[in-house]
């Protein structure tokens, strides 16, 4: 009896090992992220978890989201050190990279960004509206001035915000999750939480070119502070904090 019971308790022993591994393969850092424009360019961060203090390439195409056709292959080194990245443990924070884009060589259409170290991808695709033409015709109408250019399209400038991003682990939500305060469920490049006596629950705001909805909301969300939701705690990082301009679409 002896003999099964310690047979019992090893072959217990490798099941929990087995799932455990299984969970932390799973739970594996993102091997890069795109970050909001800055401008014309593109910027991220990109690295191996394997050798953490290690600058590596990254391979960046961008290509035309209509037609699928490749307009440009990038591949910088990230080595650029950002104060977020080392704060987030992510390596020595020598990770960023910038891309300088020449998208008025282009034509107009939507384009898609695309990232990855070695084989793995990044945790986000960017997309990038080239439209210059409809842009200062727009411009024009509105005087030329930037806050006209965004009421021409149907934008209120709200001003800067205080941007920064959760995931539904317990260390972001407290348990809550994917739920939030207004029932919905959160989906990332969608929800985002707020404090309701600033931006209403169901206000449509632009961010960095993606539309976001008021569907929930933090206790350390306050006046004007927006938290963007994401999918895993590693995206977080590429979110950071930074103060960035936001659109209210009328």
């Amino acid at each position: 009896m002896l003999v099964h019971k310690q047979r019992r308790v090893y072959l217990l022993l490798m099941i929990t090992l087995l799932l455990s591994n299984t969970i932390t393969a799973s739970a594996a850092p993102e091997a890069g992220f795109f970050d909001d424009m800055e401008g014309s360019a593109i910027v991220g961060w990109g690295w191996d978890p394997s050798t953490p203090n290690t600058a590596v390439p990254v391979h960046v195409m961008i290509s035309n989201q209509q037609t699928g056709e490749v307009v440009g292959i990038f591949d910088p080194t990230a080595a650029i050190y950002r104060e977020d990245l080392a704060d987030n443990q992510i390596g020595n924070g020598r990770h960023g990279f910038r891309i300088n884009m020449d998208w008025d060589s282009l034509p107009d259409g939507t384009y898609l960004i695309e990232g990855w170290v070695e084989s793995k991808l990044f945790a986000n695709i960017k997309t990038y509206v080239n439209n210059a033409v409809a842009g200062e015709e727009a411009q024009k109408e509105a005087g030329g001035s930037a806050a006209g250019h965004a009421a021409a399209n149907g934008l209120q400038s709200l001003g800067s915000y205080r941007i920064t991003g959760y995931c539904p682990c317990y260390q972001c939500s407290e348990g809550w999750g994917r739920n939030t305060s207004t029932g919905a469920t959160a989906q990332s490049n969608h929800t985002i939480a707020v404090d309701p006596s600033i931006l209403p629950y169901g206000s449509k705001v632009m961010i960095g070119g993606i539309v976001y909805t008021a569907e929930d909301r933090g206790g350390g969300v306050k006046g004007k502070h927006i938290d963007i939701f994401v999918d895993h705690h590693d995206q977080t990082y590429g979110v950071g904090s930074q103060s960035q301009e936001v659109f209210l679409i009328q």
